[in-house]
């Protein structure tokens, strides 16, 4: 059985639904958080592999919510600029990503990533900067 976190009674926002997000792991005094996401069929390119947007929004929506976690659900974030590496390919299926914040401060969080495709093997690295802003403001 999971301890209760912050996110157990908030509604799932609309793309993390799309997404298929589901959290695994919840470390909110270190600034962790790791999540597991469906990487549907839906979202392959041509080649047959996960269109890169879509895995670009996944660590998106890891890095916001492990922000959002230390700060004790007091403030969400606005992702202000997105780096990804994109290491290979990755086939449809669980993809699971590892968010930390790197830095908290009183108004911009920067945050780093990486992403693992189904087999495991690392797959993607981000690194972002947020702007903070009180949750519920908009």
């Amino acid at each position: 059985m999971k301890p209760p976190t912050i996110f157990d009674d908030l509604p799932l926002p609309p793309a993390a639904q799309l997404l298929g997000w589901s959290l695994v792991a919840l470390d909110p005094q270190a600034g962790t958080i790791e999540v597991e996401f469906d990487a549907k069929a839906a979202f392959t390119n041509p080649s047959g592999h996960v269109q890169g947007g879509f895995l670009a929004a996944m660590l998106d929506d890891t890095l916001g919510p492990a922000a959002f976690a230390m700060t004790g659900g007091k403030r969400t974030t606005t992702t202000i600029d997105l780096h990804l590496h994109f290491v290979r390919p990755v086939q449809p299926g669980r993809v699971t990503t590892r968010g930390r914040v790197v830095n908290l401060g009183a108004r911009i969080a920067f945050l780093e990533g990486e992403l693992f495709g189904p087999d495991g093997r690392l797959a993607a690295t981000a690194s972002a900067s947020a702007m903070l802003v009180d949750y519920g403001s908009g």
